[in-house]
Parts: structure tokens; sequence; C-alpha cells
């Protein structure tokens, strides 16, 4: 609405100046036709001073007062004009015959100050087009620009005019468009590269299955602890993939924007007990020790399936890095501030070089499992992050601690 009251100031600048040369011409108009009138009065006042004295020297003996009555009395009006006109004087309705020139010259002032004033707003109102109109083709090259691809745009020479208005509005055009375009490039680059790491981690134990399916029905013989053998490395590469499908639909939902979050309270000891009930046979059969302790009253607000999705990820993925006969420590910090989760094993760690593509995809240090697809933390940062905490890594003396970290609002 505001924009809708917003006047062209350059216009209206314009248009000022229009009025005040308009005004500045009837002022100046009005003194010409003034000074015009006193030299007609004077011309009048002189010729009748000629008459009445010359009268007055044809006849000494008439007295003043006599000569003020006859020129107050209009009785002798009719006569006196005819005589006046038989030589000329009251042609064209003017007193006397010399105000002709006088006429004249006022109305060529006149329309001499009237037409400088019509070319002076001709020529003020003609520039202003000339110069909106040529803004206006700027503009224009400038979408056509923007249309291909080319997304540059100078405002340093704006005004305060509705045209630098929708100027600072296609720059502000331009440059979403500018970052949608670099988005849109980044995002093609990283699916394809998505692409490139799916079909390698997918590639990989399905070609393990198909060769161990071969060898299964092509050995009509085989022992069957060799079949068991073999039908337990098929189960386990169908879980792995299973897995791996899995968490990228999980991805590209976040990716998508498709998931809702629920927002509700959720006790971080509960969580964390689950969390660690789902993992206690991959913990045991590593010989790992997971060891809780902290806050049993803490709670934050989140959703707790997808919590637990992420928390599941990062202990899973301590427990790999664990050495045998080591232990996980998960503890609980709530103060006034925030809420943390902090998630410590105590394996090979995590060397320097590596903590800042830790939580990239498919991301794998040289400490990795061989059956590791490197996306399980990359995961768990976006379901943290998409309900505004915090995950960090860091790695201690021993091994490495993770940090969860919900700010109180």
């Amino acid at each position: 609405m505001s924009r809708l009251k917003m006047q062209d100031k350059n216009l209206r600048k314009h248009m000022i100046v229009i009025v005040l040369a308009v005004v500045a011409g009837i002022l100046f108009a009005n003194i010409a036709v003034n000074h015009f009138l006193k030299q007609i009065e004077r011309q009048n006042n002189e010729a009748l001073a000629v008459l009445l004295g010359n009268v007055k020297l044809q006849y000494p003996d008439i007295a003043e007062e006599e000569w003020i009555a006859m020129l107050n009395n209009a009785d002798g009006y009719a006569e006196g004009r005819a005589l006046l006109e038989r030589y000329g004087i009251f042609a064209g309705d003017f007193t006397l015959a010399s105000d002709r020139a006088v006429r004249a010259k006022l109305l060529l002032c006149l329309d001499g100050i009237l037409c400088a004033i019509c070319v002076g707003a001709a020529v003020i109102f003609l520039r202003y087009l000339s110069v909106r109109r040529g803004r206006i083709e700027q503009l224009k090259e400038y979408v056509c620009e923007v249309e291909q691809g080319k997304y540059v745009l100078d405002i340093t020479e704006n005004e305060e005019d509705e045209l630098s208005v929708l100027k600072n509005e296609l720059y502000k055009i331009t440059v979403m468009l500018k970052e949608s375009a670099e988005l849109q490039k980044r995002q093609k680059n990283a699916l394809a590269s998505s692409l490139a790491d799916i079909s390698h981690q997918l590639k990989t134990p399905l070609t393990s299955v198909m060769v161990l399916l071969d060898n299964l029905s092509e050995s009509s013989h085989m022992e069957e602890q060799t079949k068991r053998r073999f039908l337990a490395e098929i189960t386990r590469q169908l879980e792995n993939i299973n897995w791996l499908v899995t968490a990228l639909l999980k991805l590209s939902r976040l990716d998508a924007g498709v998931v809702e979050f629920e927002r509700k309270q959720v006790n971080v000891d509960a969580l964390l007990a689950a969390v660690t009930e789902n993992l206690g046979p991959a913990a045991e059969r590593k010989h790992v020790r997971i060891k809780r302790e902290g806050e049993k009253d803490a709670v934050l607000s989140g959703d707790y399936r997808w919590l637990t999705e992420a928390v599941t990820n990062i202990v899973k993925n301590a427990i790999e890095h664990s050495f045998t006969d080591s232990e996980i420590e998960i503890w609980v910090r709530d103060n006034a501030v925030y809420t943390a989760i902090g998630i410590r094993d105590f394996g090979e760690g995590v060397e320097e070089a590596d903590q800042k593509h830790i939580f990239e995809r498919f991301y794998r240090n040289r400490y990795a499992k061989e059956d590791s697809v490197g996306i399980g933390l990359s995961l768990a940062k976006e379901i943290i992050e998409r309900q505004q905490g915090y995950l960090t890594v860091e790695t201690r003396e021993q091994g490495t601690l993770f940090q969860i970290k919900f700010l109180k609002s």
C-alpha cells in the first residue's frame, strides 16, 4: 500500500519546475501588462493635458470650475466621440489612436511570454521522458541479460523514484536467481556424486551376493557348513543393502523437506535406554560395555522417533570404532542454557584431517570397516540440525567424543 502511495519524485520535480516556470511567466506577464497600462495612462493624461492647455489658451476667460464641470458632464459624449472619430481617434475602441502601437507591443510581449513558457515546459517534459525511456531501456536490456544467465546489475546510480524502486526489486530478484542457479548447480553436482557413490555402495554387496549365489547354484555337492556360511554372508550383505536403501530414503525425505518433526517433550534417559537396548547385541559381539550416567529427569523438545534414529547411528559408530573389551560412556548434562548428550568411545579416534569431513555423506576414513558406507553420521547430523540441535566431534587422548546439544528457548 505504501508503494502505491509513493509518487515518482523525478516526475514531481519536473512538474514543480514547470509550475514554477508558469508562475514566473504569469508574474512577468502581469508586470509587463502593468507597465504597458501605465504607458497608456501616461499617454492619455498627456493628450488630455495638451487638449485642456490649448483650449485654456484659446479661451482664457473660462474659469477652472467650469472646465471641471464640463469634464464631469457626459451629455456631450456623443458629439465629442463623433468629432474625434473623424480624425482617427477612438479607432479600435482605444481612447487615442497612438495606443495601437502600445497594444501591439503588449500583445506581442504576452504571446512571447506564453510561447516561452510552453516551449520551456515542453523541453523539460520531453527531457524527462527521454531520460525515463532510456532508464526503461536499460532495465529491459538487463532483464534480457538475466534471461541469458548474466546476473549483474549496477545499483550505484539509483535515484529516489519508482524506477529506482523497480531496479532495487529487480536486483533482489537477481540475487535470488543467482543464488538459486548456484544452488541448483551445486545440487546437480552433489546429486551426480551421490548417485555415483550409491551405485558403488550397492554394486559391491550385490556383486558379492551374486557370486555367492552362483557358487551355491553350481555346487550341488557343497558341504552343509559352507552353504550355511554362504547363506549367512548373503543375509549380511542383503541387510547392509536394506540399511543403505532405508538410510538413503530417510536422507532424501529430509532433503525434500517432507519430514514434519514433532515437537514433544522427550525424556532423554528413556531415549538412551531404548538405544542401548537396541544396540546391546552388537556391543556384546564386540565385548564393548555401554555405561550411562548423568541427569535422569532431563527432557528436550523434539521428535522421539527421529532422535532415536540419530543417537542410534552415533552409538553404533562408537561401537564399530571401539577396541575390543573397551567401553562407551554416555552421559547427560542439563542446565538452564542447554541439554547435552555426550557419547564417548575408547577406540582409534578421529584424525584432525578427518574431523571436518566426518559428517559428509559416504565419507570413510582409513579406520572404516569394509562394509561401512559412511552415511550414518551424516543422517544423524541432518536429523539433529533439522530440530535446531548441534552435533560436534572431538578427539580425546584416547577415543572420540560426540556431543549433541539442544539450546533451551
